[in-house]
């Protein structure tokens, strides 16, 4: 009996050992996609995803810029300040009018919400972003229609680059959330490869701003038609989008609220004044492309004021990667927030709790938020046009066979015969535990 014992367990070890061998392919496949990718890891890689607003853009063009991090990827989404039709081959052609036409890939992503709040952005706003760079009567540039997105649409972006960097990615988001929702909602795995989510816009309120967070169904109905004063478009487009890319474990998110963001307020001749100071001249088309948003977007043809929004979440994210002390946010706040739905969607639909726990202790399950709470004007024009004058374009100035996302594609390819044994390797993953437990009770059974 003993010895039958020994010969039962000695086929049982090897079994066990065969099944821990059999789950090592996925490991060394990932592997060897990352050492054939040779990534750069002296700078921080960034996922830039986008709806290709113009302040988008400017965003894009400063962090091009900026020598501290590595652009691996634009992702656009075509649910909010741009047509779907646009805002990927807007952002194409914008590389492409800096220079940069083949260094960062650019995929195209959702185009509906998760969930709509009934709101359309109004068509002549649309119009004039989408024709922004190309109409005869603002910046009347010429297109190439044979730029080419990456292989991968948005979603495949994000994922595989998050799988296979070698460090921590840092997103940032300044559209809806509705791509990285997605990917998260696709592949959980990659949460705990996302550095910092750096978000823009996002309204912060003491919860004692509100009398009551239940609904109260005899008010508003769902959805809404207008977009709510105090609202925060990248929130209010796709609500349910924030709430799942919230509540997803991502342990550090960064905001730069909307409330901040109006403060950055400057108006063409603030612009003109710190060029001179700052002995700074601009290649025609950039400073056509800066100082022509108040006319070719407002209804008011002799609009002076440029507002910052997104643009400002780029450079906060920038400050907060370098710990820059001087940067051209002040203050910060930590706070804890929860972005909730609600029937009186007049009063808080989509907008972020802060102090929560002082008033409900007994709740869990809150979002923790850095935002930015005060911010100084004239260091955030300076940073901004002293980075975007240098015409550095560092994540620019890879071929485009040395591109990330091209890089991935023919690694793919070369190790594919080892991606197939592992997915052999992981479909014998999930069905071994039950041979192994039948085994177990034939064993048991007999002894």
């Amino acid at each position: 009996m003993a010895h039958r014992r020994n010969c039962l367990i000695l086929v049982f070890l090897i079994i066990v050992n065969k099944f821990y061998v059999d789950s090592r392919p996925l490991t060394l496949a990932k592997l060897q996609i990352q050492n054939c990718i040779s990534q750069n890891v002296t700078r921080q890689p960034v996922i830039i995803d986008t709806d290709t607003d113009v302040d988008d853009l400017w965003a894009i063009l400063y962090a091009l810029n900026v020598p501290t991090i590595d652009v691996l990827a634009i992702t656009t989404v075509g649910n909010a300040y741009s047509k779907p039709l646009y805002s990927g081959s807007n952002v194409l052609t914008f590389l492409d009018l800096i220079g940069c036409s083949s260094g960062v890939a650019v995929g195209y992503g959702v185009n509906l919400p998760l969930m709509s709040s009934g709101y359309t952005i109004p068509q002549s706003l649309l119009d004039s972003i989408d024709s922004y760079m190309t109409d005869p009567t603002c910046l009347n540039q010429s297109a190439n229609i044979f730029l080419q997105p990456s292989p991968f649409s948005a979603i495949e972006l994000i994922k595989l680059s998050l799988e296979y960097s070698t460090r921590p990615v840092d997103i940032l988001v300044l559209g809806t959330m509705t791509n990285l929702a997605t990917a998260i909602s696709e592949d959980r795995s990659i949460v705990s490869k996302i550095g910092t989510l750096y978000f823009s816009c996002g309204q912060f309120k003491a919860i004692n701003s509100y009398p009551s967070l239940i609904p109260n169904l005899t008010l508003a109905t769902y959805p809404e038609s207008e977009e709510m004063i105090d609202a925060s478009p990248n929130v209010f487009l796709d609500v349910l989008a924030v709430q799942r890319v919230g509540m997803s474990g991502i342990k550090n998110i960064v905001a730069m609220p909307i409330h901040t963001q109006n403060t950055l307020l400057i108006n063409l001749t603030q612009l003109n004044e710190t060029l001179t100071k700052l002995n700074i001249q601009l290649k025609p088309f950039v400073l056509n492309f800066i100082s022509s948003f108040a006319r070719c977007t407002s209804s008011n043809p002799n609009g002076t004021y440029l507002k910052w929004w997104d643009n400002s979440a780029a450079q906060f994210m920038v400050q907060m990667q370098t710990n820059n002390s001087q940067g051209f946010c002040l203050r910060t706040q930590n706070v804890k927030s929860l972005y909730i739905m609600s029937a009186d969607s007049h009063q808080f639909f989509g907008q972020g709790m802060i102090n929560v726990e002082t008033r409900l202790p007994n709740a869990s399950g809150l979002v923790n938020y850095t935002i930015c709470t005060e911010a100084n004007s004239d260091i955030f024009l300076s940073e901004f046009l002293n980075k975007i004058s240098s015409e550095k374009l560092y994540s620019c100035a890879r071929q485009y066979s040395e591109r990330f996302d091209i890089k991935l594609q023919q690694c793919m390819l070369k190790y594919e015969d080892t991606l197939q044994q592992t997915n052999m390797g992981k479909t014998v993953y999930f069905l071994k535990p039950i041979f192994l437990s039948m085994y177990l009770f034939i064993v048991l059974v007999i002894i």
